[in-house]
C-alpha cells in the first residue's frame, strides 16, 4: 500500500507539467536506486555522533531511519559538516539534510525547509558575576556565537547595537573563547551551554533566555512534492509521539516547545 501511494504521487506530479516533474525528481531517484541518501553531521552529539563501534547514532540518525522506513527504501547516511550541508544537497550527493538545520532567511534562498522536527532553546551563558538579567545589560559586553547560526541571527536582532558580537566558525571555538576569557558571554543551545556550566558550576550559569531555535529538514529547492511528503511524515511523527519519545531518549526532555510551531 505504501509503495502504491508513493507511485501515485510520482504519477500525479508527472501529469501536472514540467514544474511538477522537476519536483518529483528526488522521489523518483530514491525509488530508482532503492535507497535514500540522508546527510547527517556525526560531530554534533546527541543529534549525530559515532558509538563505540564507530556506527552513527543520535536524534538525527533515528529521524533518518524513520524516514527511510516510511519511504520503503534502504538508508545511506552521508557524513557532512555544518558548512557543506547545502553543497551536498545542491550537488545531489544527498537527497535531504537532517542535521539540526536551523531555518534562516539566507539559507531559505537556496534550500526548502520542512516544518520543524525539533527545537533548541537559545540561552546566554556566562560568569555568575556578570549582570545579564535583561538584554539591555549586554550593552558594550562581548558575546561569542557561531558565525551565520540561528544564535548569530538572534543576538544580532535582540541585543543592543553596541554589544560586541564575536563570531567563530564552530561551537568548540566559541566555547573556548568564553572559557579562556576572550568574551564575557556565549549565546548557544542548552546542550553546549550546560556542558560549559558543568565544567565549573561555581563560575558559569545560564543567564538569559534569548529565544527558540527550531530545526528542520533541508530539501532541494523546487522539490515541492517531496517537501510536502516530508512535512506529512514529520506531522505524523509529532502526532504519534515518536518525536517526543526520541527527544526524551537522546536529549532528556520532551518537545513541548514545538507546540508553537
Amino acid at each position: 500500500m505504501k509503495r502504491m501511494l508513493l507511485s501515485l504521487m510520482v504519477a500525479t506530479a508527472t501529469l501536472a507539467g514540467s514544474a511538477s516533474l522537476a519536483a518529483a525528481q528526488t522521489l523518483e531517484a530514491i525509488q530508482s536506486r532503492g535507497k535514500v541518501l540522508i546527510a547527517v553531521d556525526t560531530s554534533v552529539p546527541p543529534y549525530g555522533m559515532l558509538d563505540a563501534n564507530m556506527q552513527p547514532e543520535g536524534y538525527d540518525v533515528d529521524m533518518a531511519k524513520l524516514i527511510a522506513k516510511d519511504l520503503g527504501v534502504k538508508l545511506e547516511l552521508v557524513p557532512v559538516t555544518g558548512p557543506n550541508r547545502i553543497a551536498f544537497l545542491e550537488s545531489k550527493r544527498a537527497d535531504i539534510v537532517i542535521s539540526t538545520f536551523g531555518v534562516t532567511p539566507e539559507r531559505a534562498k537556496t534550500v526548502n525547509f520542512t516544518i520543524p522536527y525539533g527545537a533548541n532553546q537559545i540561552w546566554l551563558f556566562g560568569d555568575k558575576g556578570q549582570a545579564a538579567a535583561s538584554a539591555a545589560e549586554l550593552s558594550g559586553k562581548s558575546v561569542a556565537v557561531v558565525r551565520g547560526s540561528i544564535q548569530d541571527n538572534t543576538v544580532t536582532r535582540v541585543l543592543p547595537q553596541d554589544t560586541v558580537i564575536r563570531r567563530y566558525e564552530d561551537d568548540a571555538t566559541a566555547a573556548t573563547a568564553l572559557l579562556s576569557g576572550q568574551v564575557s558571554f556565549i549565546a548557544t543551545g542548552t546542550l553546549i551551554g550546560d556542558k560549559i556550566v558543568k565544567r565549573d558550576e561555581k563560575k558559569y550559569e545560564r543567564k538569559l533566555l534569548l529565544g527558540l531555535s527550531p530545526y528542520s529538514i533541508g530539501i532541494r529547492k523546487g522539490d515541492m512534492e517531496f517537501l510536502h511528503m516530508m512535512n506529512t511524515f514529520i506531522y505524523t511523527y509529532r502526532l504519534s509521539g515518536q518525536l517526543d519519545e526520541m527527544s526524551r531518549k537522546w536529549i532528556g526532555a520532551g518537545l513541548e516547545n514545538l507546540q508553537s510551531f
